[in-house]
């Protein structure tokens, strides 16, 4: 049945789903958070330009560094995490002491630098040498948002007898005699603040000095390599015209982002699997965001799901051996897991990687495995996953690939597009769903049916504009602005379009036909006229060729003569427009036909182009 919804009931049917189910439709990954008033949309967005900024030498870059931009290594999307490793050493001694081998540029190598007698090494005397991945910034405004004493409230109060995770109390960068925080950033839980991880990574990773971390790296310690190349004065980041330094405005963009969408939000067996084998005892669901009037509405008061507990545990022979304040060598930080399901390669060092979630959780060297590892408060849990069913463990892993899912994306590519339009009507035309079928991706107000609010909603995220007019191309067709006749929700105009010959005249009238494949068994288009005068009597001209002859003026009719068939009974409508659904397919041999309209306003004719029309097929 074709769907022609007046535009202002689609919208209508939005808002009512909206207010009825108390949703906001979640942001995609790497969006700004719902609800920043119109200056906190410009300070994110001004921050992410920033985020991208390619530092040069004179800009103060290096001596010693690992990247130019923050985006290159956050680029899975641009905030996320990334695929990128940097190197981490030290000396330990074998009697539980670890020496970070500060005096010799530990434990952070900067394996570039802006002149090569400047590189620095892993020096000889580092017994240990490990890898790190780059970390997610989506949603760290919420995840700093979470009052310390809910996390000290999960070490205090453990979830299981089988794992002990304890707070990394350390001081902000911005208040470094102030009260002990919670450590919840970073591989180590070192860094309690957004403003904090933006100083830190400014520092080490850009070789960019900062009103936090005046003191710029010295290559390996040495000094005198350090006053040979640092030719730009510390620190070297300042303030803009509005006051705001580049660390600031970085911290905009990252405590601004939203958090990563869950589709569905809540309800798949998975989850409850994931609960029942003790993945949730670190992997904590949900935390509610701090009621400090101090922060922003749009951080305020909020629950989120990041699944973790931000407290360091002992990952026995998976960790990393290396120290950091507080951390211990073989203690890890719980990594938040929305946004899983895009994240490749996993695991602190990456070494999990490659093929599908499924083979990079489930798989030989998978992440069931390292929980598993030898002396790592995880093996109970690992232990009990293994001894799920089949059916059961790919239930946790579809549950952990809902971890960074938009609604409505049903193919799972990120974008919201014509793509995702047939998975759509099947699961209308399905009836019931529920949060373990495919199909749930677009049962958005999770009712256990997808119908028109589902739509009304589909149609308001949808991301395809193909004639650019600033409206979506669902939008378009939900308000009969554009025609749809094979209903399969995508524009015509916006699918298969018969070959356009030209030969236009001096007006507007303009045709094309468009829909799917004229030469394909049950197929339709749409014929349409536009551009005309209004109420005006149309003639098609229709012939088996082409042979552009001059007929008046500037007009030139382009199908051969003598014509195949000559329709005299079309009359456009107030706004000169004429639209009809053509049928093709059936049982005849594809023929080619030449198409070309021409309209009479009553003193003269406008002809259109003409078109090629290919029809017929078995």
């Amino acid at each position: 049945m074709r769907i022609n919804v007046i535009l202002s009931l689609v919208v209508a049917s939005f808002a009512a789903s909206l207010h009825a189910q108390s949703l906001a439709p979640q942001p995609k990954m790497g969006a700004p958070l719902n609800g920043l008033s119109p200056a906190e949309l410009t300070r994110f967005n001004n921050g992410r330009n920033d985020f991208t900024r390619v530092f040069q030498a004179a800009d103060g870059l290096g001596p010693i560094f690992n990247r130019t931009n923050c985006a290159s290594c956050h680029n899975n999307p641009v905030g996320g995490p990334g695929s990128i490793k940097v190197f981490r050493f030290g000396f330990d001694d074998g009697k539980n002491g670890f020496d970070p081998l500060t005096a010799l540029g530990g434990t952070l190598l900067q394996g570039q630098t802006i002149n090569i007698a400047a590189s620095e090494v892993i020096p000889p005397e580092a017994n240990v040498v490990a890898q790190r991945v780059t970390p997610s910034a989506l949603g760290l405004g919420l995840i700093e948002a979470i009052p310390d004493a809910a996390i000290a409230a999960r070490e205090t109060n453990p979830p299981s007898p089988t794992v002990s995770g304890r707070v990394h109390w350390v001081h902000a960068l911005e208040n470094p005699t102030g009260p002990l925080r919670a450590g919840r950033l970073g591989w180590k839980a070192q860094l309690p603040t957004s403003l904090s991880f933006s100083a830190d990574a400014t520092q080490n990773e850009l070789g960019i000095t900062n009103r936090l971390l005046p003191t710029e790296n010295a290559p390996n310690g040495n000094i005198a390599l350090l006053n040979q190349f640092d030719t730009v004065a510390d620190p070297e980041d300042g303030p803009n015209a509005q006051g705001l330094h580049f660390i600031d405005r970085i911290d905009d963009f990252q405590r601004f982002l939203a958090a990563p969408p869950q589709t569905p939000r809540s309800g798949m067996t998975g989850e409850a699997l994931f609960n029942q084998v003790g993945c949730a005892n670190c992997h904590s669901t949900s935390y509610t965001t701090s009621n400090d009037p101090g922060l922003e509405s749009a951080l305020r008061n909020k629950v989120i799901k990041p699944y973790s507990d931000f407290l360091l545990h002992d990952m026995g022979t998976a960790a990393d051996f290396i120290a950091d304040g507080d951390a211990g060598t073989q203690e890890m930080r719980t990594p938040p897991l929305w946004g899983l399901r895009t994240r490749n390669p996993l695991w602190h060092d990456g070494r999990v990687t490659g093929g599908s979630l499924q083979a990079r959780i489930l798989g030989p060297g998978g992440v069931i495995a390292q929980h598993n590892a030898f002396g790592s408060e995880s093996v109970p849990s690992a232990t009990a996953f293994l001894a799920l069913s089949s059916a059961d463990q790919l239930r946790v892993v579809a549950f952990l690939d809902s971890l960074g899912r938009a609604e409505f994306d049903g193919n799972g590519d990120g974008v919201r597009d014509h793509l995702d339009l047939p998975g759509f009507l099947q699961a209308q035309a399905a009836g019931a769903t529920n949060p373990d079928l495919p199909s749930a991706v677009y049962d958005y107000d999770q009712n256990g049916f997808v119908n028109g609010q589902d739509l009304a909603v589909f149609a308001a995220l949808y991301e395809e504009d193909c004639n650019g007019n600033g409206i979506s191309d669902l939008q378009d067709v939900l308000s009969g602005f554009r025609s749809d006749a094979n209903a399969n929700l995508v524009a015509d105009e916006c699918e298969f379009c018969q070959p356009n010959l030209g030969f236009s005249g001096a007006g507007t009238l303009a045709m094309r036909i468009c829909g799917d494949n004229l030469t394909l068994a049950n197929s339709r288009g749409t014929f349409e006229v536009s551009g005309g005068p209004a109420n005006a009597l149309t003639l098609v001209a229709i012939g088996i060729g082409s042979n552009p002859t001059p007929i008046i003026g500037a007009e030139i009719l382009v199908p051969m003569m003598p014509l195949a068939a000559l329709v005299d009974f079309l009359v456009t409508d107030a706004n000169g427009r004429i639209r009809l659904p053509v049928l093709g397919g059936g049982n005849l041999p594809v023929s080619s036909w030449v198409f070309q309209a021409a309209a009479f306003d009553g003193v003269t004719w406008d002809f259109s182009n003409a078109l090629q029309v290919d029809v017929g097929g078995f």
